[in-house]
């Protein structure tokens, strides 16, 4: 049997039943109750507004801090709310809106945010992701130092440069006592690399960015919820 003492799990394309859906694999939500009932420590790893991630992992039973806003926010109950970045991104993602607005749409969540900031493409511009996020990462970089911009296949995030979901992990597991060799994770996103790449046992989704499958330790047979559900069967020795 695989010792993990820890698992990180991204939410969106990871948990859901596939990554063009915000749909929770029921399957997946029943994998991770076993594995908290293993007495393994489960936190979920989010771009998301904290309230989503925390309200989420309460309502699935999970047992370990939640991290949002691309790793710049940590919540645990012992030990409250924990703040990772030091600078907010609302002015170049105002910017952003402003200067691209033909591309952008703005997001309901950013009223919940306290340091990313969130945009998303309109519809008919998605299939050009990514030639539009190196004009707008251009954009940032070069009159914002310190922040820059992600796309998760969801939408972009307007972040500071030096806090991400590695960061996040990183801490957590620090806390915790715990050495990221004993640690898994699963993600689907190239912006899921930066946390899985320091994990003992790190898996992408069968249907991941294919940047993510190159830096991982194991490439799952299942996309989205249903490879959730084979790490853990093989993290618990199924």
């Amino acid at each position: 049997m695989v010792r993990v003492k820890a698992l990180f799990l991204d939410i969106d394309g990871t948990l859901t039943i596939d990554r063009s859906s915000y749909r929770f694999s029921l399957e997946a939500i029943a994998a991770l109750r076993r594995v908290v009932d293993s007495g393994v420590i489960v936190s979920l790893v989010s771009s998301n507004a904290l309230p989503i991630v925390v309200g989420l992992s309460r309502y699935i039973g999970l047992n370990g801090p939640v991290i949002g806003e691309t790793g710049s926010l940590v919540y645990y109950d012992e030990w409250g709310l924990v703040g990772l970045a030091t600078k907010s991104a609302r002015e170049p993602y105002e910017a952003l809106l402003r200067e691209y607005g033909v591309f952008l749409e703005d997001s309901w969540q950013n009223r919940f945010r306290v340091f990313e900031y969130v945009l998303k493409l309109k519809r008919e511009y998605v299939g050009g992701a990514r030639s539009i996020l190196v004009k707008l990462r251009r954009f940032v970089e070069s009159r914002y130092p310190g922040f820059t911009v992600d796309y998760s296949g969801y939408a972009l995030h307007v972040r500071q440069v030096d806090v991400d979901k590695k960061r996040a992990v990183l801490y957590i597991l620090g806390r915790l006592g715990i050495d990221p060799a004993e640690a898994g994770g699963v993600g689907d996103s190239y912006m899921d690399s930066s946390f899985l790449s320091v994990l003992g046992y790190s898996a992408a989704v069968a249907n991941a960015d294919d940047e993510l499958k190159e830096c991982v330790r194991f490439v799952l047979s299942k996309p989205s919820g249903l490879g959730v559900v084979e790490f853990i069967d093989y993290i618990l020795g199924g």
